[in-house]
């Protein structure tokens, strides 16, 4: 009785397991008719093109990786379609759209995840290709069986396998065995030995691997032996084939990942690097299947500004220095500080896709726009801007710093020093505040790498860095005090308009505000009155609220303007790319800071921009947490006779209160 109730149950367990598959694959059947159009892959295209867009909507590229040339199966001789079958599917020509046993255990593996073998007859790999996403999971391998079989009751053997050969990937930007043919052998298929055939077979595994003739041979070989195996070729070609030299035509690139087509140069910089971005925003590695589907439709949405980055180019186009000196380079780079998006950039005059982006990559020293963040670190140690120091003869060891013109004006304000871009007066402040501090106060910025000097020859910039460090330091200075991470890209879609990335802001809290605030007040005197004045831009006849420091290396090596405005980080670097010095007198304030004027002056004019305000200074003073007061630029002490007479900001309890009558040598620090 027992052992009939449990045969019961059993029955009834497996009766509905059978009715819940049958369930399953009825319904699966149903969505792919319902969803698919199996005629649509006579159509099919294998890759759609992928558009580049500005922020704010406007196209700037569109990239193209697909190259093929169809051609009639009836053109493709027998040993060519044989290396194909033997290597993908030598029982193509007797299943009914799939091998049962090689489906089997595509999807073991799939679902133990203990291999990578496809499994997939050449009709599967149509139907995926022409309809189906390039997920591995077993679902996807059963709606394949399922396509595929339509496939073959629709479509004769030679029809799907023309199709299959028409549109498989071969690498090198080649669809399509016509295509390939002439990229790697610069010839027809009918004009391909069985050693190429092989080859050509070869690839569809994984083209990027395979186009490089070093790993392409050893899996030649794998080709060849199955051809002998399964009877496509005889003893005699086999021998032929093994023994014969393989090389590949001048048709192929080194580095398959240039070989992406683009139709425009509107902005080349950002091409180049957001197809990088993309690779890393989406985890694409090297698989091939992945390395298509990145480009596969997709509206990538890049934070560039066309029309901020228009007027980088025409700073650079129509600079007096870099049209007459032709081996003159430089590069730009503006970051909304509010965000980090990159609005601009310039990789270099003249600068052609693939080329070596010098706003990213190049690494020099910057001279005096680093000094700032020696003035932040005595600024956060309680040194007010007033704070005197002798300007006056030093030596240390064996280096005696000078300055520029070589003069010493004895004692000076930090307001008055950092303004003339004064050399001696930041060592001795550096020698105070400590070296640890003032590396703090960089890596906070985030930034990483490059030489970072642990002596007082820090204070004039003998640090290396690249121009996007410089620019996301001086972000920091921007927005009051906050580290932000540089974004290219916004928004990506795939191409059925599904957002599969949206930037998220990262932005943390490094410095102080109100120190941030002091800073930017003595950087705005920098161009007002001192060496960034050529870099001064007016709106409606005023002066725009900026900051900015000028940066010159010895013997002109490189030249540099750094600055900002309440909601922009703009780095300008000019220099030879042998890092040979440039011509006497290319300071930063000659060959930098005026096209960082030239670039800003268009920026402001653009139709809606958003100047804005140092809004930091502006509420601090309104709630009395600073205060402005007239102070002697030399002694520092409160104005009396209108003499150097500048006025100061201070923290509210920290202004002096003494005036230079008193004190005529000021407060030394």
């Amino acid at each position: 009785m027992k052992r009939n109730n449990f045969l019961s149950i059993l029955l009834k367990i497996m009766g509905g397991i059978t009715l819940l598959v049958f369930i399953f694959f009825a319904y699966l059947i149903f969505t792919i008719n319902r969803d698919i159009d199996i005629n649509r892959v006579e159509s099919y295209a294998p890759i759609a093109p992928t558009f580049i867009y500005d922020i704010n909507g406007n196209q700037i590229d569109v990239i193209n990786t697909e190259s093929r040339e169809p051609i009639s199966i009836k053109d493709v001789p027998p040993h060519v379609q044989n290396a194909f079958l033997a290597i993908e599917d030598r029982k193509f020509r007797s299943h009914h759209g799939f091998d049962f046993m090689r489906l089997g255990k595509a999807i073991f593996n799939n679902v133990t995840r203990t291999g990578r073998d496809g499994g997939s007859s050449i009709t599967q790999q149509l139907a995926k290709n022409a309809f189906l996403s390039p997920e591995r999971t077993p679902i996807r391998k059963l709606k394949e069986a399922i396509l595929a079989i339509e496939l073959e009751r629709k479509y004769t053997k030679d029809e799907i396998l023309e199709n299959y050969l028409n549109t498989i990937y071969f690498g090198q930007s080649a669809y399509g065995i016509k295509k390939a043919a002439f990229v790697y052998f610069n010839k027809e298929p009918k004009d391909l030995t069985i050693g190429q055939a092989a080859i050509l077979a070869s690839l569809p595994k994984s083209p990027k691997k395979y186009s490089q003739i070093e790993h392409a041979l050893p899996r030649q070989k794998t080709v060849l032996e199955q051809m002998h195996k399964f009877n496509f070729i005889t003893d005699e070609e086999y021998e032929k084939a093994k023994n014969e030299k393989i090389t590949f035509s001048n048709n192929v690139k080194v580095v398959e990942k240039k070989n992406k087509e683009t139709n425009t140069s509107v902005a080349p910089e950002f091409t180049t690097l957001v197809l990088d971005e993309v690779e890393k925003i989406l985890n694409i590695d090297d698989n091939d299947e992945n390395q298509k589907a990145l480009l596969d439709g997709y509206k990538i949405y890049a934070t560039m500004d066309l029309d901020m980055q228009r007027a980088a180019y025409k700073a650079f186009s129509s600079n007096y220095n870099l049209k007459r000196n032709s081996k003159l380079n430089g590069a730009l780079i503006s970051i909304d500080s509010t965000n980090g998006f990159v609005k601009a950039m310039i990789g270099g005059k003249n600068y052609k896709k693939g080329d070596f982006n010098r706003a990213i990559n190049a690494v020099r020293q910057p001279g005096s726009s680093f000094k700032p963040f020696i003035y932040l670190a005595a600024l956060q140690a309680g040194i007010p801007m007033n704070a005197s120091i002798e300007d006056s003869p030093l030596r240390i060891h064996n280096w005696s710093p000078k300055n520029y013109d070589g003069k010493f004006r004895d004692s000076m304000s930090l307001l008055y020093a950092l303004e003339i871009s004064n050399n001696i007066v930041p060592v001795k402040l550096l020698s105070r505040v400590g070296v640890d501090k003032v590396e703090k106060i960089w890596r906070d910025a985030g930034i990483q790498g490059g030489d970072f000097p642990k002596d007082l020859t820090l204070a004039l910039g003998s640090i290396t860095t690249r121009p996007l460090d410089m620019a996301l330091a001086y972000a920091a200075l921007s927005n009051g005090g906050y580290r932000v991470k540089p974004i290219f890209i916004y928004k990506i879609e795939n191409k059925y308009g599904e957002v599969i990335y949206e930037s998220k802001v990262e932005k943390k809290k490094i410095y102080d505000t109100k120190d941030v605030a002091l800073l930017t007040y003595m950087l705005q005197n920098a161009i007002n009155y001192g060496t960034g004045q050529p870099a001064k831009v007016f709106k409606d006849g005023n002066l725009i609220p900026s900051a900015g420091k000028t940066g010159t290396t010895s013997n002109y090596v490189s030249a540099w303007f750094t600055g900002y405005t309440p909601n922009l980080a703009t780095v300008v670097y000019v220099g030879n790319d042998d890092n040979k010095p440039m011509s006497y007198g290319m300071t930063g304030g000659a060959a930098a800071a005026p096209i960082w004027k030239t670039y800003m002056q268009s920026v402001v004019n653009i139709e809606n921009y958003n100047i804005g305000t140092f809004e930091f200074i502006d509420d601090y003073l309104k709630r009395n947490e600073l205060t402005l007061r007239d102070i002697d630029l030399k002694v520092g002490l409160l104005d009396t006779d209108n003499v150097n007479k500048r006025p100061a900001l201070f923290k509210t309890g920290t202004e002096p209160v003494e005036n230079e009558k008193k004190f005529k040598n000021g407060l030394p620090f």
